[in-house]
């Protein structure tokens, strides 16, 4: 055929399917009787003319990689043609139904249950409906019509007059969201494909806490849904963080890639969790979390990262991933080797990122990483034999701990890579690098094969990283993290609380740590000794405070009292601090390091 001739063959397809009506599907979810912790969802569908009629749920969730099979809490599912009339449906399996006559099929209807205990995946990924909750990511309530993932879908949620609700889904095709009037809310989205729509979790509550801010041209919305008191106290300081950290990340990628994003937080008290395993699931314009609530103090230092760690996923893995995450098949299970990438290398910049802005200080950061290694170097389990890449792979076969372990080894080989790129090209270059340089090939719709990503890492760095790679994360060598944080001028520096009291049986104070080389142990104090008194003043539980204050003392007099025997100590405090070294948590820093080492510091951790 000539060229013209296929010209012409294009037209004419081009203008034939242009008189063909739009595939979409409309869908009603009723949410109005949560306390049956089921709700039902109806789908009608227009444009579609096949023979046979396919219903197809899906089998995993992106970002949760575990295979699920979400149709198992798909009940009733049934279809009508136009009259009302059920039409016989044939289960295929777990996830899918056929109709015979599927040019008669005008509607399906379909109960979906409360799958939040399920062990398969983390609660996240799954849904929990009860009388004052409703939360589901968008995997559990929607399936795709005739095998169509690129149908246009509307959905409106029907919802108890009293409850507030929340989704990321914009409200039409135009792509943007349109504020509402005071007092009024959205319950209508539209999704332009079964991408974006299995892309958005809902939440809706009569006790649903709501903050709108802005930052550059996008807006933000924090939803927090409690069974318990979230002050308002509460709610601005975790605004205020949640600022810090979309300028910080977004100046990091130099771009905004959304209009509108949503933080939808489910946080109950202790005895209300569903789960020990506490965490999020990132979406393209929004991420949802399960974390506990408690107070303020101890909410900011234990989940600001994990609000830092998800809000990065909106680069690294929502648009910089392999060929094996997009176009998705939701009916395969996903064995990628490259999560260490998406996950272990943005959990490193969760903190990374916190540090550079002063949200962590260096001490928090240095602590982290000391927790890190200590937690893996006491893993017994076998997951602790296997390899960054195999970890990855078997990510889609949820296990808590191996889980557990990728989200540790991962961002301690991070930070090696990071120190290796550094120190071989003089700071010159950095994982920073190669992170901008992965954005810019998404953001042209470039992904990478997993097989070729180190060779892409290899280019933007621009050194041989083979023996890295092969070590540590196609391979399971030992992580000599020491050696690398000397690298950057820092070293352990033993125990982060070098002597510590605790109280015997009998309620005496006594020495429950004493470091080595500190003051209380140059002058022969050991672990055990019960603690009588300081410089002639009798020490009990309500005084203690006299011992913290012993650094302010040149030389002090400590009355002991060892397998028995009394003895007074003389401890010598006037020994002063190396004012070449900081300590810094369980690190010690040389502020004395050599230029490079200082620059790499800089570099990780900001001025």
């Amino acid at each position: 055929m000539t060229r013209f001739a296929s010209l012409f063959l294009t037209v004419v397809v081009c203008l034939v399917n242009h008189n063909l009506p739009a595939r979409e599907l409309h869908f009603t979810v009723d949410i109005r009787d949560t306390k049956t912790h089921k709700v039902h969802v109806t789908m009608t569908a227009t444009g579609f003319s096949q023979n046979v009629a396919s219903y197809q749920m899906p089998i995993w969730a992106p970002g949760a990689y575990s295979v699920t099979g979400y149709g198992r809490y798909v009940k009733s599912f049934q279809a009508f043609d136009k009259f009302g009339k059920p039409l016989p449906v044939t289960p295929v399996n777990e996830n899918r139904w056929t109709v015979a006559n599927g040019k008669s099929v005008a509607k399906i209807e379909y109960d979906v249950l409360d799958s939040h205990t399920d062990t398969t995946s983390l609660y996240f990924a799954m849904a929990e409906m009860d009388t004052s909750i409703f939360f589901a990511n968008a995997t559990c309530l929607f399936g795709y019509f005739d095998d169509d993932k690129n149908a246009s879908a509307t959905v409106q949620y029907l919802k108890p007059s009293d409850w507030k609700l929340v989704c990321p889904l914009y409200d039409s095709k135009s792509g943007r969201e349109e504020r509402l009037p005071a007092g009024q809310e959205r319950t209508s989205f539209y999704a332009k494909n079964y991408d974006v729509l299995a892309d958005a979790p809902v939440g809706a509550s009569p006790a649903l806490h709501l903050k709108t801010f802005q930052v550059g041209t996008a807006l933000y919305d924090l939803a927090v849904m409690s069974n318990g008191t979230f002050s308002d106290v509460k709610m601005d300081s975790l605004t205020y963080y949640l600022q810090r950290i979309v300028r910080t990340e977004t100046e990091f990628f130099h771009e905004t890639p959304f209009n509108h994003y949503l933080f939808l937080v489910n946080a109950p008290t202790m005895s209300h969790m569903s789960s020990v395993a506490q965490g999020a699931l990132e979406h393209a314009n929004s991420s949802d979390y399960l974390v506990m609530n408690v107070g303020w103090s101890m909410f900011r230092r234990g989940f600001l990262s994990v609000f830092s760690h998800e809000f990065f996923h909106l680069w690294n893995v929502k648009r910089i991933h392999s060929s094996l995450l997009g176009p998705f098949d939701y009916t395969s299970r996903v064995k990628t080797t490259s999560l260490w990438l998406s996950e272990g290398v943005t959990e490193y910049y969760a903190h990374t990122l916190l540090v550079r802005d002063g949200i962590q200080s260096p001490s928090e950061f240095y602590g982290q990483i000391d927790q890190w290694r200590q937690m893996f170097g006491s893993s017994e389990s076998s997951s602790s034999a296997k390899t960054l890449e195999q970890l990855s792979i078997d990510e889609s076969d949820f296990n808590i701990n191996d889980a557990m372990l990728f989200y540790i080894k991962g961002p301690l080989v991070a930070l090696m890579l990071d120190l290796e790129i550094r120190s071989r090209t003089e700071n010159k270059r950095s994982l920073d690098d190669v992170m901008l340089a992965l954005n810019e090939d998404a953001k042209k719709g470039k992904t990478f094969k997993d097989e070729d990503l180190i060779h892409r890492v290899e280019k933007i760095a621009g050194i041989d990283l083979t023996d890295f790679y092969n070590r540590y994360i196609h391979g399971n060598d030992s992580l000599p993290v020491d050696r690398y944080l000397a690298l950057m001028g820092v070293s352990s520096a033993g125990p982060a609380n070098p002597s510590a009291l605790g109280l015997s049986p009998e309620g005496q104070l006594l020495v429950a740590s004493v470091n080595p080389v500190s003051p209380l142990g140059k002058a022969g104090v050991h672990q055990g000794d019960l603690l009588l008194s300081v410089n002639g003043t009798k020490l009990t539980i309500d005084n203690v405070d006299l011992f913290s204050k012993l650094k302010d003392s040149t030389v002090a007099t400590l009355t002991l009292q060892r397998d028995g025997r009394t003895m007074d100590v003389s401890v010598d405090f006037s020994e002063k601090e190396d004012t070449h070294r900081k300590k810094m948590g369980p690190m010690e820093v040389d502020l004395d390091a050599p230029p490079l080492a200082q620059a790499m510091r800089r570099g990780i951790l900001g001025n």
